[in-house]
């Protein structure tokens, strides 16, 4: 015990008077006795009580004496330093509420427990972090009250978990003050390495940081991983228990289209195909285990349709003609001139290794009015295309021609994304110096920056000029010839792409729960993590002494003047009760 004003005890000196007092007899006072008899009869009583009054007299003073000893005492304030756990002041809770979580436990899931668990931990000022694909703070410096309350609003999502960005969440809400972090998972995570390392870190800045698991034994099978394309999609199901008959079935607006079934073995991965349906479905399994959100994937495909193509050309056969005929997306019709059918019923119109002394007067003005109404053109490169009288079509200047140039891709699209890795694709030996006109994109560069490709505006429709001529390269033969003439006809026809539709979670910040959601379009949401479908996992084990940290201890100043005042105040009253019984008052 210390003192903060040691002038204080001056005030004892007070107690002096009250003694003086004391020490002072009264004068006596003179009273007649009428009788004797009742002085005689009175006697035994008065010795009997004189005791208790001077023992009542004495206590009073001794009462007196000790309440100015203590009021004296306090002014000196004095105070003591005491050792006080900091984690009773400042706590911050990491909830895990990643898919693993809704693992069923003895009729309660994994997510549940850790609520239950949470509610012990509500001391002092009280912040709430929720762990899932990447942390929330919904509770900061809050009440127990409050915390109970958010609490009992909590729901579990269906993403993974990133617990390490949690913890260090935490500690920038704990900043300079000392607390704990409570951990609540079951630990199913990527990389528990990470974790740990971020416990070392925090430990080391005193904060104490204790994590509860709540794993336990389970059961599960689950869709892992869809491989969705316009025509086809591959479910991969893995079975992470004992072996097991499994059914997959593709629904559409609650109607069985196809259902198959296979002898998942422990521990190994099946996949399930099926044609891809238009519209909304989703792929159930018939999986009784602890884990239900895995056992549904969402599919999202656009209307398949096939795009009709009408492809103008007096040549018998060609490379362009092969790789439209090729595609499953795509409904050509060839014509050759001069007579031209099919105009009105296409969607787009391919002009290509033409002779345009054969081209009936109007043609290309009725061509030319479908593409301002909204169809699309393209235009392919030809040794004589300055001179078939087409030129006015085209969305680029045609200049004299040149020789040997490389073919880069300027602009990365839906219809050039496969030269992504390698932009210069080809060599050209000839090709047309071209300058782009007003409205028009160059997609694909020559050395000189002449557009071999470009994209341009027609009134409502797209006008589109290939100007690597295939006789000059070897374009044609590459494999990737046919995916640019397929991917730049959906591109035309705005058929979409069906991986524009589905998506991982996590590449969905703002959605914590799988299914279908409106964008625009109709998306489907999938978690699609086998580690989060691992409940089966068991994880690390944090008992042993090198993952516990020490709580942290902080000195305290308790002042002590208040409770001596207290104590006086009890006392006095003490005291007004003892001369009541006295009967001084």
């Amino acid at each position: 015990m210390q003192l903060a004003n040691t002038l204080g005890l001056y005030a004892f000196l007070s107690l002096i008077p009250l003694v003086i007092l004391y020490l002072i007899k009264p004068k006596p006072v003179e009273k007649v006795v009428p009788s004797l008899m009742f002085l005689i009869k009175n006697q035994k009583r008065a010795i009997k009580n004189s005791f208790f009054q001077k023992l009542l007299r004495n206590l009073v003073f001794l009462l007196q004496l000790l309440v100015l000893s203590i009021l004296a005492f306090s002014i000196a304030s004095p105070y003591i330093i005491t050792s006080e756990a900091v984690v009773s002041q400042n706590t911050v809770i990491i909830i895990d509420a990643s898919a693993s979580s809704q693992a069923i436990n003895n009729g309660k899931t994994r997510f549940e427990n850790s609520i239950d668990i949470a509610k012990d931990y509500l001391q002092g000022k009280v912040s709430i972090i929720v762990a899932s694909g990447s942390p929330e703070t919904i509770l900061e410096d809050g009440t127990k009250n409050r915390a109970l309350s958010l609490l009992q609003t909590l729901e579990p999502r269906d993403t993974k978990t990133n617990l390490e960005s949690a913890l260090y969440e935490a500690e920038s809400i704990l900043a300079d003050r000392k607390g704990r972090i409570i951990v609540i998972s079951d630990f199913i995570i990527d990389d528990i390495n990470e974790l740990l390392k971020a416990k070392r870190i925090l430990s080391s800045k005193g904060i104490n940081v204790e994590f509860i698991s709540i794993w336990n034994k389970a059961k599960n099978i689950g869709i892992i991983e869809l491989d969705i394309d316009k025509y086809n999609i591959m479910a991969y199901v893995k079975n992470f228990d004992d072996d097991a008959e499994i059914t997959a079935a593709i629904i559409k607006e609650e109607n069985t289209l196809e259902t198959k079934s296979k002898t998942i073995t422990a521990h190994s991965t099946e996949i399930f195909n099926f044609e891809t349906p238009t519209g909304i479905s989703k792929i159930v399994i018939n999986s009784d285990d602890d884990l239900k959100f895995d056992n549904i994937a969402y599919i999202s495909a656009p209307l398949k349709k096939q795009i009709d193509v009408l492809l103008i050309t007096n040549a018998k056969k060609s490379y362009l003609m092969k790789a439209l005929q090729s595609s499953k997306d795509i409904n050509l019709q060839i014509t050759e001139p001069p007579i031209i059918h099919g105009i009105e019923s296409s969607e787009i119109i391919i002009i290509n290794s033409i002779e345009g002394n054969l081209i009936l007067p109007g043609t290309l003005e009725e061509i030319s009015r479908e593409v301002e109404n909204g169809k699309s053109l393209i235009m392919t490169a030809q040794d004589d295309l300055n001179q078939v009288g087409m030129s006015w079509l085209l969305p680029v200047e045609l200049n004299e021609k040149a020789n040997n140039t490389k073919a880069c891709v300027k602009v990365i699209n839906e219809f050039t994304k496969q030269f992504e890795s390698n932009k210069c694709f080809t060599i050209v030996k000839k090709y047309f110096k071209a300058i782009p006109k007003e409205n028009t994109i160059p997609i694909i560069e020559a050395d000189d920056f002449s557009p071999l490709v470009a994209l341009g505006k027609r009134g409502k429709g797209n006008s589109v000029y290939y100007g690597i001529i295939d006789e000059q390269t070897d374009f044609k033969t590459q494999t990737s010839y046919p995916i640019f003439w397929n991917e730049l006809l959906n591109f035309l026809a705005e058929a979409g792409d069906i991986n524009d539709y589905n998506f991982r979670i996590d590449e969905k910040p703002s959605i914590g729960k799988a299914g279908i959601y409106d964008n625009g379009n109709k998306i489907a949401v999938n978690l699609l993590n086998e580690y989060e479908s691992d409940i089966a996992r068991e994880t690390v084990s944090f008992d042993n002494e090198e993952f516990v940290s020490g709580i942290s201890q902080e000195k305290v100043v308790l002042n002590l003047n208040i409770y001596l005042i207290i104590f006086a105040i009890v006392i006095m009253l003490l005291e007004i009760y003892i001369l009541k019984i006295r009967g001084d008052l």
